[in-house]
Formats: C-alpha cells, sequence, structure tokens
C-alpha cells in the first residue's frame, strides 16, 4: 500500500540523459554542443520522455557548417543515398568513425551507376585489395555492405560491433557501434528495440 504514496520519477534533465549515455560510449563530438542539440529538438521534447528524442537526434548532423556528426558512435541513415561515385565511400568512412577506425582501412574508393545498375565499393585493409559488389536499388543504400563491415570487425577480433534499428525510422535506421558491455548498459536507456545487425541479416 506505502507504493500510493511514492512520488512520481522526475523526467531526466537532458545532461543527466547525456551523463547515462556516456556510460555507453556515447558523448558529443568535439565541437558539438547542447545548444546544437536545440536546433533539433525543445528541452521539454527531449525530457518528456527520457532517451526517445535524444538518442535519434544523436545520430544525426549539426545544422551548421561543416554539417559534421552529433556522435561518431550512432548514425541515423537515410537509405536513399547511392545516387553517385563517392556515395559509398562516405557510407564506408562512417562506418570508420563509428568503430574509432579500429580496421587500418585506406584506398577507398567506389562507383556507381544507378542506370547501368552498377556500384562498388573497395579498399585495402593488410595488405590486401578487397572489392564488394553492391546491389542497386535505385538510390537506396544495400545494407549488406554495413553486413560485411560487421564481418571484417568479428574477424580482426575487435571488440565493437554494429547494432542496428531498422523498423522505427521510417525509411532511416539508426546504426550504432558498441562493445558488449556498451550494449547492454545502452538498452536499459533506449526506448526501442536494437540488435546486432548480423543477427538480422542470418
Amino acid at each position: 500500500m506505502f507504493s500510493l504514496f511514492r512520488k512520481k520519477a522526475s523526467p531526466a534533465t537532458l545532461e543527466q540523459q547525456l551523463s547515462e549515455l556516456s556510460k555507453c560510449g556515447i558523448h558529443l563530438n568535439s565541437g558539438v554542443t547542447v545548444d546544437d542539440l536545440l536546433t533539433l529538438q525543445t528541452p521539454e521534447e527531449y525530457e518528456a520522455i527520457p532517451y526517445k528524442e535524444l538518442i535519434p537526434v544523436l545520430g544525426c548532423d549539426i545544422q551548421r557548417k561543416p554539417y559534421t556528426p552529433i556522435c561518431d558512435r550512432l548514425w541515423m541513415c537515410d537509405y536513399e543515398r547511392i545516387d553517385d561515385h563517392g556515395t559509398y565511400s562516405e557510407v564506408l568512412i562512417r562506418l570508420q568513425k563509428m568503430s574509432n577506425a579500429v580496421l587500418p582501412i585506406s584506398n577507398i574508393s567506389d562507383f556507381v551507376d544507378i542506370e547501368k545498375g552498377i556500384a562498388w565499393l573497395e579498399f585495402d585493409l593488410d595488405g590486401h585489395h578487397t572489392h564488394w559488389d553492391a546491389t542497386v536499388d535505385n538510390d537506396w543504400l544495400d545494407p549488406h555492405i554495413i553486413v560485411k563491415f560487421d564481418e571484417l570487425l568479428l574477424t580482426h577480433h575487435s571488440q565493437c560491433r554494429i547494432y542496428s534499428n531498422h523498423s522505427d525510422f521510417g525509411q532511416s535506421a539508426l546504426f550504432a557501434c558498441f562493445t558488449q558491455v556498451e550494449f547492454e548498459q545502452f538498452k536499459k536507456l533506449a526506448t526501442f528495440e536494437i540488435s546486432g545487425i548480423a543477427e538480422q541479416a542470418s
């Protein structure tokens, strides 16, 4: 009966949410401030349901030059992004940032021709040249490119893996890079399901 008299827990402030997320390895990138977050949502919106609005926003870019990621560990990825040469290279570079460049990838190049149905990505790693063909579906990103990157993390014994949610953000997906410990902590905070991309591809 005493539970009837318990005070309702106060919503976590934006700063408190950022502090808890930092325990999962999620930090604002250098040069990014709370003011950058407030250009996308109000404090009231962030605090109404803690983490519901903040986590997706952290996967976006700042709304000013140079339009760089707010947080490297999260990526709110619009699938309709593959329209010309260079776009798959951009995807790989973003994945490198997410994983703190644990894979010494270099000499990145790609080719995209939507009309001819040809797309591929190439790079060097550990002295080997790697070529990945990508499926062409108008300007949609082939998610198997990200699955293959996750496989590289596994084969190189990295503690980080790629996780994602493909169902709650329309034509976008939220990608994240965590160690197992960070992932378990993140699941306690997130208001949506997130799972290993390798599990979803199997």
